[in-house]
């Protein structure tokens, strides 16, 4: 690109995280001997964030060795006008930085290029918005490698033993990615004996050898944090509080951050579009990593944990957030000026039982693992934060619901684990519930009925419930206006029946945007949910068991059930699971105007052959098929003229991928997990005829874990064969 046929002037942009490597590129670009025999004049300049347009225009200058009294700028244009020239603009942080120098670099279409490095997406958009900038990535296994071997060995030592090799890459793994860390540990290698027992040391301690220099991290990290406008601040920092490793959900990020309060309100934008929007300017500006996108929103994501550790240490040092360890519980002193507290889950039940501060506001569950810990209920019995606004349980498991939190009258975000039923007294008060219900609040007694609805505050409501067939969503729900977000896992949801009976003056949920997930005999003829409460529902979530329902909603934007036959004309994305239907009735969801995103589960459809019919799915841009039995799929670019990621996992059976989706324009990604070799084979092709074309943007992603367990799976089947000839 640099030294290409274009005779125009063209600005090459690279982005990426503090520490990841922009500047070591751009300088590996600017003395590569092809670089400098090419370029008549280079210079550089490092532009960081206190900037004076000055100084950078004498340093261009003084880099091509052309001092004047003139203007500066314009003796900076004179000295380029005519030559060939590179100009190398190192660690931009502001749009004026460009635009106060930009008219001093004449375009004489004789091929000149300039390289700016930042690290934030919208300075590289504003200096070349009709090229996308080389986005910096994490360093693979096999490149730390090479960068860790190239730092610690000399051409006199030679090249590492296998045994010193496999030690290496497990200390790369360890820096996940980041070049600066990598770099660290190799200085600390190369001053050591060059041992098997001296390596497994530092690979087992890569973080304490890192913390040493946590110092250099932390001016690097801060730079990015002083720069934050001060309402992302707070939503950077809330970042630290989630388990290293982990890919956190943007609805839990979201969610978290609305009821913690941190997001502007806009008249014209509900406050779910705010978060998204903070969540993307965080991720442009390099701070948190987008780990998956569907359909160009981000679904889940995490940071680097240097940046974690950084996220831990700044939100201590300003009273933010507090992690609370095992030492603190013999010296609490220190934790009476925090709001907010992570508690490890080994703690967990002597933390909140025995230490008591009224200023406590967030009070999270840190729990990396996947299973749950049992918690009796009279844990938090002597619970000792009574103004609580976030109560994240669930990681912990209640045999019942724990009574003892109804109490936190101004909870907004609640999230726990049980087996038993959300607290209700509609039951008990029967017919005269609703009447309860009309009393103004200013004279209800003081001493409601123990019921989910005593927390008239809560705005997101989370219940993973066990292995119990069926659980009940109580008309108490009903008064909880303030909610947004409902989402139930683990169990068949039925309303109450008292939400079924009609009443002259319901409540309206008019904030509610998310219920998940709910049974479809909630919507059937007999038993009709009036919608009239959720007006504007966003996203519902139905477990169907009888498709013979007629059922709309016009307003949603997202679907999730198992078997249905009519569908919101403004549904966006649709995930089907588990209803053995033929795939014939695949046609009725292609017709769907506005779908972009269809994930088809656990046998949804039921067949060999996938047939897919015309004028269909004109709108798709993503595509899952997972636990499918499908064999044949005959499919054309012309079916799915708009797909831009297609995902095929645990569909053993299916023989390939149609050779027609490869001429899809704007098809980006094919992954592939735990399919038949074939499948893989045929995705290669569709990828090699496609660069072929001059097409490289084409990526295939196997996940070669699945493909080999699938060759020894091959491999015994044909060894079985073989006995049962031989037999």
């Amino acid at each position: 690109q640099l030294t290409g046929s274009s005779c125009n002037l063209e600005i090459t942009t690279i982005v990426g995280m503090g520490g990841i490597g922009k500047s070591t590129l751009a300088k590996m670009l600017y003395d590569d001997p092809l670089i400098v025999y090419h370029f008549y004049v280079r210079a550089w300049i490092t532009v960081s964030q206190d900037y004076r347009v000055k100084t950078m225009l004498l340093g261009l200058i003084h880099g091509i060795n052309q001092l004047s009294d003139q203007s500066l700028a314009e003796q900076l244009y004179r000295s380029l006008k005519g030559k060939r020239y590179l100009i190398v603009m190192d660690d931009v942080w502001c749009n004026d930085a460009w635009d106060d120098v930009r008219r001093s670099f004449p375009d004489d279409k004789n091929g000149s290029r300039i390289i700016l490095t930042s690290r934030l997406m919208e300075v590289a958009l504003r200096v070349n918005a009709k090229s996308a900038p080389h986005h910096m990535q994490f360093l693979s296994v096999d490149e730390g490698w090479e960068l860790l071997k190239s730092k610690v060995f000399s051409k006199r030592q030679g090249c590492a033993s296998e045994e010193l090799e496999e030690i290496g890459r497990r200390i790369v793994d360890k820096c996940r990615g980041l070049p600066l860390a990598i770099v660290v540990i190799a200085g600390h290698l190369s001053k050591t004996d060059k041992n098997v027992d001296v390596w497994t040391r530092v690979a087992d301690n890569v973080g304490s050898l890192v913390a040493k220099n946590q110092e250099q991290f932390s001016n690097i990290i801060a730079m990015s944090y002083n720069h934050l406008p001060h309402h992302l601040k707070a939503c950077f920092l809330y970042m630290g509080a989630f388990p290293e490793n982990i890919d956190v959900p943007m609805w839990r990020i979201i969610a978290l951050w609305i009821a913690e309060g941190f997001l502007k309100r806009e008249t014209t934008k509900i406050l779910e579009k705010v978060a998204e929007e903070y969540l993307e300017d965080l991720i442009d500006r390099s701070l948190i990593l987008a780990e998956k996108r569907i359909n160009g929103r981000v679904s889940t994501c995490r940071i680097h944990d240097l940046v974690r550790e950084f996220c831990l240490r700044q939100a201590e040092k300003e009273n933010f957030w507090y992690v609370m360890r095992r030492r603190d519980l013999l010296s609490p002193e220190g934790l009476q000026n925090h709001r907010r507290l992570c508690v490890h889950s080994d703690i967990f039940p002597y933390a909140v039982s025995e230490y008591s501060n009224p200023q406590v506001r967030t009070l999270l569950s840190s729990n990396s693992s996947t299973g749950l810990s049992f918690l009796p209920d009279s844990v938090l019995s002597c619970l000792g934060f009574k103004l609580l606004r976030i109560l994240d349980l669930i990681s912990y498991y209640f045999s019942d619901f724990p009574i003892q939190v109804l109490k936190l009258f101004h909870l907004r975000y609640l999230a726990l684990s049980t087996s038993g039923e959300l607290p209700t007294k509609a039951s008990k008060l029967g017919r005269d519930f609703g009447k309860w219900c009309n009393i103004p609040f200013s004279k209800r007694t003081t001493n409601p009925p123990i019921s989910i609805s005593n927390l008239v505050n809560l705005e997101i409501l989370i219940v993973h419930w066990g292995m119990r067939e069926s659980h009940n969503l109580p008309l108490d729900i009903q008064m909880m206006t303030q909610l947004r977000h409902i989402h139930l896992k683990g169990a068949v949801v039925y309303f109450d029946d008292l939400f079924l009976m009609e009443t002259k003056n319901p409540l309206v949920l008019s904030n509610l945007q998310t219920l998940l997930t709910v049974s479809s005999a909630n919507f059937s003829q007999k038993k009709m949910f009036p919608m009239a409460i959720v007006p504007n529902l966003k996203k519902l979530g139905i477990i169907v068991s009888d498709k013979n329902h007629d059922f709309f909603l016009n307003d949603l934007s997202s679907l999730h059930l198992s078997r249905w036959d009519a569908f919101p004309p403004k549904l966006r994305a649709l995930t089907l699971c588990g209803g053995h239907l033929p795939w014939e009735d695949m046609v009725n969801i292609g017709k769907i105007p506005e779908l972009e995103v269809l994930k088809v589960k656990d046998r949804a459809f039921a067949g060999r052959i996938w047939e897919t019919a015309d004028e269909g799915f004109l709108g798709l841009k993503f595509l899952l098929l997972e636990k499918s039995e499908i064999e044949i799929w005959e499919a054309t670019s012309d079916h799915f003229p708009r797909l831009q990621h297609l995902v095929l996992r645990l569909c053993g059976c299916l023989e390939e991928i149609p050779f027609g989706v490869g001429g899809i324009p704007t098809l980006q990604m094919i992954e592939i997990y735990s399919c038949a070799h074939s499948v893989v084979s045929s995705a290669k092709r569709i990828q090699e005829e496609q660069q072929s074309y001059g097409n490289d943007d084409l990526e295939v992603r196997i996940n070669l874990f699945w493909v080999f367990l699938m060759k020894i799976e091959s491999w015994n089947s044909d060894f079985r064969r073989l006995q049962s000839g031989f037999s």
